[in-house]
């Protein structure tokens, strides 16, 4: 049974290092792109594209509706007029090196 677990720590922490390193090649790559004024690129992998991404910013005043609903969210939840269902979740915490 033990070896189950280590198993998944050991997935994980590789999960969260290849995630890290993917995130520093895929700037790279943008960068690289975007110098050469390319948008979609071949390899022998896949294809590369890049592709506009919008981040949205609201208003003040939708900001407040946002935020009135969470309070209002709150309040059903701690009134018990909400209702919720609860599932297993595994959370993996590694040990500090």
């Amino acid at each position: 049974m033990e070896n189950e677990y280590e198993a998944y720590a050991i997935l994980h922490s590789k999960v969260k290092e290849l995630t890290e390193e993917m995130n520093i090649a895929k700037a790279k790559v943008i960068e690289i792109m975007e110098e050469k004024g390319e948008t979609k690129l071949d390899t022998s992998m896949g294809k590369l594209t890049i592709s506009a991404h919008k981040t949205w910013t609201y208003t003040t005043s939708f900001n407040d509706m946002k935020d009135d609903l969470a309070a209002k969210k709150a309040q059903e939840e701690s009134t018990g007029d909400a209702t919720f269902v609860t599932k297993p979740s595994l959370r993996f915490t590694p040990n500090k090196l």
